[in-house]
């Protein structure tokens, strides 16, 4: 009998405390609490169609400790062209290339151009797209020597800083286009605009200010080296404000274990899967699922497995009637006969204090 009232109780998958107050509403028996716990808890249907993980507070990635050291890369369509984006992190300087195709060996090329430039970075980070996950940019990455890290799939926020330059990028030329102006020119400007009132990114990368349509002295077009010490305190200061802001909401997810079995969201449904392995990058993992494919997860993506640990497990009774008459002879043989206990509307046993009782 409990566990068909149990399946009712749960019948349109109502979360553990909405079951719980359906319940009390009507019926009562020992532990019903818990076993509603338990039962909700282990529902297969409501672990797959269970909201998405919130936000987990900000993780902060190393500051690099010079220009060109580290950078960002993507690709972006506008206007029905597609376009090329590399951004430093230290100095935020941007560099963007209009693509004849979307091929690895097109991006390849380009990014050599670029490299030529400014130099090798030490770090390039980018998404999954099938251009960097290509073993054409593998083999470029070894050669030219520069360690490659990929964001985790469906999580661009572990790629900020390239999601950043594109948006920029984009509005720069959709303004240019706007007012029929060249808008090589409004990157040059962005180039040359201060950043954090410290320098610009075309100070902070090259040392120097960029000539440009704005009346420029000669002096001011000099070389300067920016003090490196103030560069960190700026980007130490900028990252402590971002963080906390940001964590404002958040939630520190359980970790995880290799081995562990969880869930992961997949197109809004959390589908069961196993935690493989733990990778270098923050909150990425190597999951497995049960018919033996492996991805590539954020943490944000996975949920552990639900499952209320009881006391002891229930077991479905068919007589209520046994259960409730058991109690009532325990709580009689419990009830004084002094006659100096009463008996509250709630059930409970009150005794008065003993200076009102009859000496």
């Amino acid at each position: 009998m409990r566990g068909k009232m149990l399946e009712r109780i749960h019948e349109s998958h109502m979360g553990i405390e909405k079951s719980k107050r359906r319940a009390r509403d009507i019926m009562f028996w020992p532990r019903m609490n818990e076993q509603i716990e338990a039962v909700v808890s282990k529902c297969q249907t409501c672990q797959e169609y269970q909201m998405s993980n919130p936000k987990e507070p900000m993780v902060q990635g190393t500051i690099p400790s010079r220009p060109w050291e580290m950078v960002a890369t993507d690709l972006f369509q506008w206007e029905q062209n597609n376009y090329l984006v590399v951004a430093d992190y230290y100095s935020r300087y941007i560099e963007v290339v209009k693509l004849e195709n979307t091929t690895s060996r097109t991006v390849v090329n380009h990014m050599k151009s670029i490299f030529a430039r400014h130099g090798i970075p030490s770090v390039v980070r980018s998404d999954n797209g099938p251009q960097y996950t290509a073993t054409e940019y593998k083999q470029f990455a070894q050669k030219w020597n520069f360690e490659h890290q990929t964001s985790s799939p469906y999580y661009p926020k572990s790629n900020g800083l390239a999601e950043k330059a594109v948006q920029i990028v984009k509005r720069l030329l959709s303004k240019a286009k706007q007012d029929g102006k060249d808008p090589y020119l409004s990157l040059l400007e962005y180039r040359n605009t201060l950043i954090g009132n410290v320098a610009s990114p075309a100070q902070i990368l090259m040392s120097r200010r960029l000539r440009s349509h704005l009346p420029t002295t000669p002096n001011q077009l000099q070389p300067k080296v920016v003090d490196p010490e103030r560069m960190k305190e700026k980007f130490e200061e900028k990252q402590r404000k971002q963080k906390r802001y940001y964590d404002r909401g958040s939630t520190e997810l359980p970790a995880v274990q290799e081995g562990e079995a969880v869930r992961v969201q997949v197109q809004n449904k959390w589908k069961p899967a196993v935690i493989k392995e733990k990778l270098k990058t923050p909150t990425s993992y190597i999951i497995q699922t049960p018919n033996g494919q492996r991805f590539r997860r954020n943490r944000n993506h996975i949920r552990k497995q639900n499952g209320v640990q009881i006391s002891r497990p229930w077991e479905p009774i068919e007589d209520f009637q046994s259960d409730g008459a058991r109690e009532v002879r325990e709580e009689e043989v419990s009830e004084p006969s002094t006659g100096q206990y009463y008996k509250t509307r709630s059930g409970r046993l009150s005794k008065p204090p003993e200076r009102y009782q009859a000496c």
